[in-house]
């Protein structure tokens, strides 16, 4: 019965680690007075440059799974139907080229410019300004699958202004900072 059990648990395991590409953490237990002497171990190995946008095994350094694609500018703006006093922006996409899944984040916000007349400023749910001044948010984005999977995540900004002149255009900007890890868990 017990060379059953460690039969079904070695298959799944060694399915489990071509199914995913991640070494799960399972042992075996080789017992003499059973009559075992000896088991097997599933060696995989990585020669030559890590190709993070193919199933393999980890490398030995994790971040080096992250492979995503960003914009490089974003925008928000208000609407004369709000007399300009709600922001509103454009879907945003975050795609996830690695073979393994990645966790997005907001880390904050870096090196504000005119941001005194917005009262309230998210990225999707995560509060990035109020009353002009950046809060200091670190906060999961969203999650992405492998890029066999859902590998996009979208961001749109959403708050409210207090125009000092609705009719006057002002510009206000700041950097998104975002930071990525894996999600090989």
């Amino acid at each position: 019965m017990k060379k059953i059990v460690a039969a079904l648990l070695s298959t799944t395991t060694i399915a489990g680690i071509m199914a995913t590409g991640t070494i799960a953490r399972a042992e075996q237990v080789i017992d003499g007075r059973e009559g075992e002497t000896s088991g097997d171990v599933l060696v995989r190995g990585i020669i030559g440059e890590f190709d993070n946008t193919t199933p393999g095994p980890n490398p030995e350094d994790l971040d080096q799974w992250i492979n995503v694609t960003i914009p490089t500018t974003a925008l928000f703006y208000t609407t004369k139907a709000s007399n300009h006093t709600t922001i509103t922006s454009p879907e945003h996409t975050i795609t996830n080229n690695s073979a393994v899944g990645v966790i997005a984040s907001v880390s904050g916000v870096d090196t504000p410019t005119n941001m005194a007349e917005v009262d309230s400023l998210k990225v999707n749910t995560i509060d990035l300004f109020e009353d002009g001044k950046p809060t200091e948010t670190v906060a999961e984005l969203f999650r992405l699958q492998g890029n066999q999977g859902t590998n996009e995540g979208k961001f749109t900004f959403t708050g409210k202004v207090t125009p000092v002149n609705a009719s006057a255009e002002l510009n206000p900007t700041f950097k998104l900072v975002l930071s990525f890890s894996p999600n090989v868990a």
